[in-house]
């Protein structure tokens, strides 16, 4: 089983209607695959998620993503094997970020403030680990979880 997380920039912003109807149908998608993880989406076109599960499914996704018109690019942040998933119940966690208060991020980060997030994602991607993991661990209440 692996872990991989990546960073894309959509050709355009989508609107709260648009990332539903996505939702809708990536969580269908991931469930039917065994496909677990989180998304986090700037609110200005910046996606990064996090998929788990079995490595030939997981990567397969990834190649579908990377191939996906609505990203003007997608980068690799890391992928790893794993024991244990860290999103277990989750077909697909998410959360908008365009509203979220970076104040409150333990040691807090300059990355909502970034002209551009997916940059900063890729020159910084132990932080975008760090995120997700914050995500998992204090934010669990507030995810749309699917």
């Amino acid at each position: 089983m692996i872990e991989l997380i990546y960073v894309s920039k959509a050709q355009s912003r989508f609107s709260e209607a648009e990332l539903k109807a996505m939702l809708v149908q990536f969580r269908k998608n991931n469930k039917s695959k065994g496909i677990t993880g989180l998304m986090l989406y700037d609110g200005y076109g910046t996606f990064i998620q996090v998929l788990e599960g079995d490595k030939q499914k997981v990567q397969s996704l990834y190649q579908l993503i990377s191939k996906d018109p609505r990203h003007t690019r997608v980068n690799l942040l890391g992928e790893s094997q794993i024991d244990k998933r860290s999103f277990p119940d989750w077909k697909m966690g998410f959360k908008n970020l365009a509203d979220f208060p970076i104040t409150n991020l333990d040691g807090y980060s300059d990355f909502l403030v970034q002209t551009d997030r997916s940059d900063y994602l890729e020159q910084k991607p132990s932080f975008a680990l760090e995120l997700m993991n914050y995500f998992r661990k204090n934010q669990a209440t507030d995810l749309d979880k699917g």
